[in-house]
């Protein structure tokens, strides 16, 4: 597995800016459908990651990551988009050893963006 740099360990977990464009672009309510559909393809997504890391599926594997990468980039989940990104690069390079770590560390950021992004709907609605 890839080893961060002091510079990626330094970075913010997540940048509010992201979802201030989306609601300044569509407003809250876009916002909101944005975030719920977010949370409800993340766990699908890296179901899917996890079943063709199992199944030795790089292409849907790479995929899924991809996918997951650009919904957390879009939304500011940077930790999340890296970690995407980094699974993403693993799997173009056939490289799979470093996977197991790394859905392990996707398992870990996900209710930490969850609860993040459900925060910060609620408080964009009142």
């Amino acid at each position: 597995m890839e080893e961060q740099s002091p510079a990626e360990e330094e970075e913010p977990a997540n940048d509010a800016r992201a979802l201030d464009r989306l609601r300044r672009f569509g407003g809250g309510k876009l916002l909101a459908e944005m975030i719920a559909l977010f949370l409800t393809l993340t766990p699908e997504r890296v179901a899917t990651a996890r079943q063709a890391h199992q199944a030795g599926d790089i292409p849907t594997l790479e995929r899924a990551l991809h996918s997951l990468k650009g919904s957390a980039a879009q939304l500011g989940a940077v930790r999340l988009q890296r970690l995407s990104e980094r699974g993403e690069r693993l799997a173009r390079l056939g490289s799979l050893g470093g996977v197991p770590i790394l859905m392990q560390e996707l398992d870990e950021e996900l209710p930490r963006v969850r609860e993040w992004l459900i925060k910060a709907r609620d408080e964009g609605s009142t």
